[in-house]
C-alpha cells in the first residue's frame, strides 16, 4: 500500500550509511507501553519473527515491554546511549530533543478521523521535507524505521461531561498542542505519560484522559473512567515506532538493513490500519460490554473547542518550535497540513488493506525508472510517468508515457483475461495463424 512504499523510499536513503562491524548479540527493543498494548501484543512480534526468518536467524530481536528499561521520557536517551538498540519514541514527552518532529506532532488534525492519511502525510513530511528532522535524529544517534499517527482523540472521564461548563477545572492528561487546546476550553492539563495516567486516574489525580478509545482497553482506563465523550478532538503524530540506535543500524549488513526497512514500512501500515482503525473500533465494543463504559452524546458547544484552537494553533506551534531552535517551523507545519489533504483520497482507496501484495500472493519487484513496484507474477509490466493531468478533473483521464517495458520470455503465448462488460470476463483460447493473410499493419 502507499504508506509501505513511502517508508521504503524514504528510509532507503538511510541505508546508504557506512557499514560497521557486524552485530554478534541479540538486539533489544524496549517499549514503555504495557505488554497487552497492540504494538507489543500484535505488531512487533510479527515484525521480529519476519526479520529473524529473512536474515536466516542471524538477527534476533527481544521485546521488553512495560518500561522495564526506559519510560516514555527516557527512551530517547536509552536508545542514544545504546542501553537498548531500539524503542518507541514519542517526541511530545521531550519536545526539546527532536523539536522539528515535535512541530509536526503538536499540529492536531481535525475533521474526519483518518489515521492512514495523517500517517502518510506525517511520514512524507518527516522523511522527505524536513531536513532538520533528520539532522536532529542524527544528533540523537538514532534513525527512524517506522511511524504513524493515532486515530482521533476523545475524552474519557470519571463522570459524564456534556457541556463546556462541565469541562471547567477538570484535570486531564494531555500533552503538546492538545494540552493547549484543552486549556483554552477551561480544563487543567497534566503532562503525564499514558502509563502514569493510570495511577493518577485511580488516585483521583486526574478527571479525564485525552487519547484514543483503544487505550481505554489496553491501559485499563476503563476500570476507573467510565464515560467516553462522543466527540473527536483531533489526532496527533507521528509516533517514532522503531527509533533505532544509529551505531546498531550501521553495524547491519546492507541486506539486513533492507529487511529492516521492509518490515518497518509494514509496521507503519499495520499500526495505522490494524491498531488505529480496526482495533480502535473493536475496543469500544469491548469496554462497553466488559467494563460498563458508556458513550456520552455531547452538545454542539464542543464544536467551539477545535474551532477556537485552530485559530491559534499554527502560530503557537511555530513560536514553540522557534524557541527550541527550529529555523523554519512554518514550512514544516504547512507542508504537513497540505499533505494530509492530498493523502485523504489515497486513504479512501487503501481502505483497510495493509498489504495487497501479501493478501493476493503477489511479489513486488523494483522498477528501473519509477518508484511504483512491478508485479513479479505478471507477464508484462509497464513503467509509466504522468505527462498530462489536464483531463483528470473533467474526464478522469490520465495521459501516461511508457518509459520502460518488461516482458517475460515465457510462455510464448500467455493466457489473457478480457472484460466483456456487465461483469463478465473471457479467458483467451487457442492461438491460430488462420487469419494472418487478411491482416494489414494499417488496420492497427
Amino acid at each position: 500500500m502507499a504508506i509501505n512504499r513511502l517508508v521504503l523510499l524514504a528510509v532507503a536513503t538511510i541505508a546508504l550509511l557506512p557499514v560497521g562491524p557486524a552485530l554478534s548479540a541479540d538486539l533489544v527493543f524496549g517499549s514503555w507501553t504495557p505488554a497487552q498494548e497492540y504494538q507489543n501484543r500484535v505488531a512487533m512480534p510479527e515484525v521480529f519473527r519476519n526479520i529473524e526468518k529473512d536474515t536466516g536467524g542471524v538477527i534476533k530481536w527481544k521485546l521488553i515491554a512495560g518500561g522495564q528499561i526506559a519510560d516514555g521520557k527516557t527512551t530517547f536517551t536509552a536508545v542514544k546511549d545504546g542501553l537498548m538498540q531500539a524503542g518507541l519514541g514519542i517526541v511530545t514527552y521531550v519536545p526539546n530533543v527532536i523539536p522539528s518532529v515535535y512541530a509536526i506532532y503538536s499540529t492536531s488534525i481535525f475533521g474526519e478521523s483518518d489515521p492512514v492519511a495523517a500517517s502518510g502525510a506525517a511520514l512524507e513530511t518527516m522523511y522527505l521535507h524536513c531536513p532538520s528532522c533528520l539532522e536532529e535524529l542524527q544528533k540523537q544517534n538514532s534513525v527512524v524505521l517506522s511511524g504513524w499517527t493515532t486515530s482521533a482523540y476523545v475524552l474519557t472521564c470519571r463522570e459524564p461531561l456534556k457541556t463546556l461548563a462541565d469541562l471547567k477545572g477538570k484535570r486531564v492528561r494531555a500533552t503538546g498542542g492538545n494540552a493547549e487546546m484543552l486549556k483554552m476550553a477551561g480544563m487543567v492539563p497534566v503532562g503525564a505519560t499514558l502509563v502514569e495516567a493510570v495511577g493518577l486516574l485511580q488516585r483521583g489525580g486526574l478527571d479525564c484522559q485525552h487519547g484514543i478509545i483503544d487505550w481505554v482497553r489496553t491501559f485499563g482506563y476503563g476500570d476507573v473512567a467510565k464515560y467516553i465523550m462522543d466527540y473527536p478532538l483531533g489526532l496527533s503524530g507521528p509516533a517514532l515506532g522503531i527509533l533505532m540506535n544509529r551505531d546498531a543500524w550501521k553495524a547491519l549488513t546492507p541486506e539486513q538493513r533492507k529487511i529492516h526497512v521492509k518490515y518497518g514500512a509494514w509496521l507503519s501500515a499495520k499500526m495505522a490500519i490494524g491498531n488505529f482503525v480496526i482495533s480502535n473500533e473493536e475496543a469500544l465494543n469491548t469496554v462497553m460490554k466488559d467494563k460498563g463504559v458508556q458513550l456520552v452524546k455531547v452538545g454542539n458547544e464542543f464544536d467551539s473547542i477545535p474551532a477556537n484552537y485552530k485559530k491559534v494553533q499554527r502560530e503557537s506551534n511555530i513560536a514553540t518550535a522557534k524557541g527550541f531552535g527550529v529555523k523554519d517551523p512554518a514550512a514544516i507545519i504547512d507542508y504537513y497540513e497540505q499533505a494530509v489533504e492530498r493523502w485523504r483520497p489515497v486513504s479512501r482507496g487503501i481502505g483497510r488493506d495493509i498489504d495487497k501484495f501479501a493478501e493476493f500472493g503477489l511479489t513486488p519487484k523494483p522498477g528501473t525508472h519509477v518508484r511504483a513496484p512491478l508485479i513479479g507474477e505478471c507477464f508484462a509490466n509497464f513503467e509509466c510517468r504522468l505527462i498530462d493531468s489536464s483531463l483528470i478533473r473533467k474526464y478522469s483521464l490520465f495521459v501516461l508515457e511508457v518509459v520502460k517495458a518488461h516482458v517475460a520470455t515465457s510462455p510464448k503465448y500467455p493466457k489473457t483475461m478480457h472484460y466483456r462488460g456487465n461483469g463478465e470476463f473471457m479467458i483467451s483460447g487457442e492461438n491460430t495463424r488462420r487469419y494472418r493473410r487478411l491482416f494489414r499493419p494499417e488496420m492497427l
